[in-house]
């Protein structure tokens, strides 16, 4: 059995250290996440979801589909963070608040579509 050479520095307390900073660097850069029609994009995308959400209150004339308005405002929240991010790591953790929130809320609307109504 072949053991590979770490490929990372050895850290101060002598732990191989995962390079998150130049990780995060690679990953805002493959995604595009810099670019404004990216923010563009999600801001339709939160529009979209929650035009779903109105059009189904009215619909249904009940108040129970607008539940997942909570992780969109939450998702909503961080697409305004995700502008004002200044480095890399807080642009990826603001996409990762961003990608739970709207999860959430879909699950939630199918939830809901499946059990309640």
């Amino acid at each position: 059995m072949t053991a590979t050479p770490p490929t990372s520095s050895p850290v101060s307390n002598g732990d191989q250290g995962a390079d998150f900073d130049d990780l995060a660097r690679k990953f805002v850069r493959v995604a595009r996440l810099r670019r404004p029609r990216v923010h563009l994009a999600l801001l339709v995308l939160l529009g979209v979801l929650v035009a779903v959400c109105l059009l189904a209150t009215i619909t249904r004339a009940s108040a129970v589909p607008l539940i997942p308005l909570a992780g969109l405002a939450v998702s909503g929240y961080a697409v305004w963070r995700l502008r004002t991010a200044v480095t890399d790591r807080q642009l990826v953790g603001q996409m990762t608040l961003f990608a739970v929130a709207v999860s959430v809320s879909l699950w939630s609307m199918s939830y809901l579509a499946r059990t309640l109504l």
